[in-house]
């Protein structure tokens, strides 16, 4: 596919004109890379079904499952209150760069499979063929490991319903929530996020409380456990080496837990008046990275000590859901009984939204994919409501994965799944890093000023570049600890970094076969599409979307 610009027929006064608007997709289109469209506006409209308080709580939610109140506690035991704080403070500076990053582009060009289009036609077909595939098996082991994980939950309270029925039920509730229309995901994500949105905030509340005295044994903790036992964590060895293997286990963590930009470079595909509703989505995950991440991590270095007795035997025992949490362990040890149970509901509300969210993310960039003649033909196939019908049933299928559950220990089939997405989600920003550098590079060598871009950031690509190093560093190094003396596990290095080759081998085998070559600068496509976008920018500047009180309501609250 060649995307080289015909200045001739378009000189570029008249691409700094066509710079609004939005991209949508059809059936059997692949005009969506060349800029042709051979559908109306309206139908180009109705497929935007995603209202602003739906992509707001998609922006707001995110990612946000198990890992921020279950699994965090397991790293403050192995790194310490201070170890976590900085490791999420740190990455929370990473994610921001990546987010603006994302955002520069998802305004400019609003498509399905956001980040795999922009890889491939700002950098190099290859390198999306690549990614996109990488972030398909990432988002679709996402959720069997989140179906895995609801199994783990409901046994807080009971091990006597078999798992194979659980699984049943969750893939049937993600397909009556994906396969019917975009706007029936849409609202089940805003009521499933509403309630992690509710319990990360409630946690918060309960720890303020609880350290100010307000807790059953009138017990004032402050911020003694920073004191006794200390703010940093030995793990692995002994001394400052142990200290240091504390923090890196730490920032690892924080690799898999800072998760949603990808979410909602999508989500823009389908969002009613993307140019204003997505930039004010991406400027929420701001909000959700410093009361959401740093406000989870201080919270749980004041509830528990890195040497908390009751957790260590919990976690040792093999705890379940909110058993698990650190914020659990706080409540029995301060003698409270209720909140326990309301915390796993509601954490069992987070688990469902992430597996949505990820069964959503996965189909559209497999469409993508077959948009761009990546994929099977019959990917391209959409539904009247717009819904990729399927890619979700494909993505549903290999979810039927989380059934090996039922024979093998949980957790070691959580642990795979984790391993592997981790590495994915990297490679992920890695390459959105480098499409927005490369998309960068183009505008400036084709005399496009940044600042006519329908987004812009002072900080760029300054932040850019902080965040690619960052990622880089973070995926050669996450599976570091089995470099260790002593501490060497086959299993673990193969999940580790078994998606490092498998993107190189992607790449090679697709670049060797079809002989592509990486985009110049000068012959970058910034132009098709644009004509359809400013189509769609005038529709909606007459057009607004009809919001109700309900809508109005939270589109304020948020």
């Amino acid at each position: 596919m060649n995307f080289a610009v015909d200045k001739k027929k378009l000189p570029i006064e008249e691409v700094h004109e066509l710079q609004v608007g939005s991209v949508s997709y059809v059936e059997g289109n692949d005009s969506l890379s060349t800029g042709k469209d051979n559908t109306d506006l309206a139908a180009r409209i109705e497929r935007r079904k995603l209202l602003p308080r739906q992509v707001s709580m998609i922006g707001i939610g995110g990612a946000i499952g198990t890992a921020l109140f279950v699994s965090i506690g397991g790293k403050v035991l192995q790194g310490g209150p201070a170890s976590l704080l900085i490791a999420f403070s740190l990455w929370s500076v990473v994610f921001i760069g990546l987010s603006i990053s994302m955002c520069v582009m998802a305004t400019f060009l609003p498509v399905t499979g956001s980040f795999v289009h922009y890889t491939e036609r700002f950098v190099d077909r290859s390198c999306g063929f690549a990614v996109g595939w990488t972030y398909f098996v990432c988002q679709a082991a996402n959720v069997c490991f989140e179906i895995t994980a609801v199994c783990l939950v409901i046994e807080y309270w009971t091990d006597k319903i078999p798992k194979a029925v659980i699984i049943s039920v969750l893939i049937a509730g993600f397909a009556l929530l994906n396969l019917y229309s975009v706007f029936f995901f849409g609202e089940g994500e805003f009521y499933l996020s509403i309630g992690k949105v509710v319990l990360a905030i409630g946690l918060i509340i309960f720890t303020i409380v609880a350290m100010s005295g307000g807790n059953p044994q009138h017990k004032v903790l402050g911020f003694r456990y920073w004191d006794e036992p200390g703010a940093f964590a030995e793990y692995i060895t002994t001394g400052a080496s142990g200290k240091f293997n504390g923090f890196m286990a730490c920032l690892v963590f924080a690799l898999y837990v800072f998760w949603g930009v990808d979410y909602l470079g999508n989500a823009a595909s389908e969002a009613m008046n993307p140019r204003k509703v997505i930039p004010a989505a991406f400027k929420k995950v701001f909000g959700r990275l410093i009361i959401f991440y740093i406000g989870g991590a201080i919270c749980v270095g004041v509830l528990i000590p890195f040497n908390d007795p009751l957790l260590k035997k919990a976690l040792e025992d093999g705890a379940t859901g909110a058993g698990a949490s650190p914020y659990v362990s706080a409540m029995k040890s301060l003698g409270i009984k209720v909140l326990p149970h309301i915390v796993n509901v509601l954490i069992l509300t987070s688990i469902i939204s992430a597996g949505n969210s990820s069964l959503f993310s996965a189909s559209r960039v497999l469409h993508r994919l077959a948009i761009e003649g990546q994929a099977p033909k019959f990917f391209k196939k959409v539904t009247k409501r717009g819904v990729p019908i399927y890619c979700c049933i494909s993505v549903l299928l290999i979810s039927g994965l989380a059934y090996l559950s039922v024979s093998n220990n949980t957790n070691n089939v959580l642990t795979w799944f984790l391993n592997v997405e981790t590495a994915a989600m990297a490679i992920t920003y890695i390459f959105i890093c480098v499409a927005y550098l490369r998309f960068r590079e183009g505008c400036l060598a084709q005399g496009i000023d940044l600042k006519t871009l329908p987004y812009y950031s002072k900080f760029l690509p300054y932040a850019t570049w902080h965040s690619l190093f960052w990622l880089v560093l973070m995926l050669l190094v996450s599976g570091y600890t089995v470099f260790l003396h002593d501490n060497w596990d086959t299993q673990s290095f193969v999940f580790s970094y078994f998606m490092i080759p498998f993107f190189i081998v992607f790449f090679l085998a697709h670049k060797v076969y079809f002989k592509t070559k990486f985009i110049k600068a000068d012959d970058m496509d910034l132009v098709s599409g644009l004509q359809e976008l400013a189509e769609e920018d005038e529709y909606w500047a007459a057009n607004p979307p009809k919001l109700n009180w309900f809508d109005r309501a939270f589109s304020f609250i948020l």
